[in-house]
């Protein structure tokens, strides 16, 4: 298992943990939390979480990044996650009439608002590694389509926020504040009785409405509705129990956010589905905390106080009366209650594979080249490729390009798209990074597997990471590419793991034909230190990445230049052990290498260790 793996794991395990200790604390209390301060019905989860988010976030990234960077962003956050809620939906309205049976309504109806919190995925401690699946889309498809997508989401947005103005409008049009002195002392006892934070809302009569209903998302412009009809006390009582809860919870939010993903998901049936069904369990939630520890008169006269009631739900409001299609469900529940659990199990469950299932499929687009993103359509001549390294080993190796010229049409030549969601990548075994001098400035260039991460030294361009369709060639690169640096692995007495330190190559030439060719050679090192200080080996293990023509040679230098003396192994293999002498000294390794068509490499390499004192 990875370490994107197991920190995205930690981080989802203690936010399963918090909200099953919710659902836990709520099922023992009652949803009623007896604080003389607190109030007493608290939200099942806060429904404008994930759309103000998302519209602060747009926001600051328009006036920070402008508009393409803020859009890219956008569509690679709205990518991982709204595919994700529409998948999970589906799988909720399947095994929903199951949990119905076994858990309690409020967590039925915290199941739908668990997303809202899928924002925290996007975040640097939440990445996984890679994708499993990428959807890629060519620059004119991904425009068309999201086209349809945004006209499609801004009209369900626009009516069914439309619907709900047109709507409270009509029923607030005649409606008149309540003057009766009985019916606001009735209405006064429940809004102290429940502790409701900022009850600036208000309670009217409408004849407009054949139920109650509560309209508005905001505290100040909520309007409690009563339609014009008579109730008796204890009617008023379950009424304004019933409405103070959806007020206390919030539910007005939550049918905004499920609304929300349901413009986000318009393609999708099962999301206009899930936004019925999610209104059903709220209201289900609504009649379990009405009716807590209620007698059987109590929850006879609420049944029958249901069906006195028409339906008369439209927009982001909270209604008494129930769909013709949930109320023989609705009237069971509250004349016969099944004891059921908390679904504390349920909830930590399900909110643990929500995350953890979160961001792995991506959409790739742009379809780039190399030349365009990396070098900004530069020539070769314009350009110098140098301090080529990797990380195959526990530390960086150096490498030299023996063909320019191949190395830029390569990585100009290469296919690279954009990527969304959030990855790592860093399961990849190879990488491979040079550095770029390019007409604008300095360029940071590291290639994985399916990945090129650029990294501008220079003006405003940010750093990214690009999708390469087609994988990294490491056969070709490897004949355009070469590293002949050893791995030198120091050991010390009582040391178990001892310490790798990279030999730096010096000079390298190729022998072909009889003829000797220069490839590299370094600058002159004068008295600087290439290796490690305060370290004293007495044996040091060297590895070499190519078939050597004959056994090497380490030059063996004491830190004074005063004396030195060499070692040629006597073996056969490209792993040798070798005795050091037990004091600071300077290393020079002379070994040929066998190349492709005959070809011999003779290589020099150097790497010192310093004395204590120096450290």
């Amino acid at each position: 298992m990875n370490t994107d793996l197991l920190i995205k794991g930690f981080f989802s395990t203690i936010f399963s943990l918090t909200f099953s200790w919710t659902v836990w604390h709520e099922n023992k209390t009652g949803s009623e939390h007896t604080g003389n301060d607190r109030q007493r019905y608290l939200p099942i989860v806060h429904g404008n979480i994930l759309p103000m988010f998302l519209l602060f976030l747009a926001i600051l990234l328009f006036l920070f990044w402008g508009a393409v960077p803020s859009a890219q962003m956008l569509l690679s956050i709205c990518f991982t996650i709204f595919p994700h809620i529409s998948l999970y939906y589906l799988v909720l309205l399947l095994v929903l009439p199951f949990f119905r049976k076994y858990i309690s309504a409020h967590a039925c109806a915290m199941l739908w608002l668990i997303p809202n919190y899928l924002y925290i995925t996007i975040q640097n401690v939440m990445k996984v590694s890679e994708p499993l699946l990428v959807f890629r889309v060519s620059g004119c498809w991904l425009w068309i389509l999201f086209t349809v997508w945004l006209v499609g989401f801004l009209s369900v947005l626009v009516w069914k926020i439309g619907s709900h103005l047109r709507f409270r409008k009509l029923i607030l049009k005649s409606s008149h504040p309540v003057t009766e002195k009985a019916v606001l002392d009735l209405w006064q006892q429940e809004i102290t009785n429940s502790r409701v934070k900022n009850p600036y809302f208000q309670l009217v009569i409408s004849p407009d409405i054949a139920s109650p209903l509560t309209v508005g998302l905001f505290r100040r412009t909520m309007k409690v509705i009563l339609p014009e009809r008579s109730y008796s006390a204890r009617e008023l009582e379950l009424i304004f129990r019933h409405e103070i809860i959806h007020i206390s919870r919030e539910d007005c939010w939550s049918k905004f956010f499920l609304m929300f993903c349901t413009a986000m998901c318009w393609f999708n049936p099962m999301a206009w589905s899930a936004m019925r069904k999610s209104a059903e369990d709220m209201e289900l939630s609504c009649d379990e905390a009405v009716l807590r520890q209620a007698d059987k008169e109590t929850r006879l006269q609420y049944a029958s106080l249901l069906l006195s009631a028409a339906e008369d739900e439209r927009g982001f409001t909270t209604c008494l009366s129930a769909a013709s299609a949930s109320m023989r469900y609705r009237l069971r529940s509250i004349i016969k209650p099944h004891t059921r659990s908390s679904g504390t199990i349920v909830i930590g469950l399900t909110f643990f594979f929500l995350f953890m299932s979160c961001g792995y499929v991506a959409l790739s687009y742009g379809n780039s080249t190399g030349k365009d993103i990396l070098f900004h359509g530069a020539e070769q001549n314009q350009l110098t490729i140098s301090d080529i390294s990797s990380n195959n080993n526990s530390f960086y190796t150096d490498y030299v390009c023996i063909d320019e010229q191949a190395l830029y049409e390569y990585l100009a030549a290469l296919e690279m798209d954009c990527l969304t969601g959030n990855y790592s990548f860093s399961q990849f075994d190879r990488q491979l990074a040079c550095i770029c001098d390019t007409p604008e400035g300095k360029l940071g260039i590291t290639l994985s597997d399916y990945t090129a991460e650029c990294v501008p030294f220079y003006g405003d361009r940010q750093a990214a990471i690009y999708y390469l369709p087609a994988s990294i060639d490491w056969g070709y690169l490897d004949t355009i590419i070469l590293t002949y640096s050893p791995a030198v692995h120091l050991e010390e007495p009582g040391d178990f793991s001892g310490r790798d330190i990279p030999a730096s190559l010096e000079k390298l030439t190729v022998i072909q034909n009889g003829k000797e060719e220069l490839i590299h050679q370094a600058a002159p090192f004068k008295d600087e230190v290439n290796g490690i200080f305060g370290y004293v080996p007495c044996e040091a293990t060297f590895s070499f990445p190519h078939e050597l023509a004959e056994p090497f040679t380490l030059e063996i230098d004491n830190w004074n230049h005063t004396s030195s003396y060499t070692i040629t192994p006597d073996a056969s293999d490209s792993t040798f052990t070798v005795s050091l002498p037990a004091y600071p000294a300077h290393y020079r390794v002379y070994a040929d290498f066998k190349g492709e068509n005959n070809k011999i490499y003779k290589a020099q390499f150097r790497f010192d260790v310093g004395p204590i004192e120096m450290e």
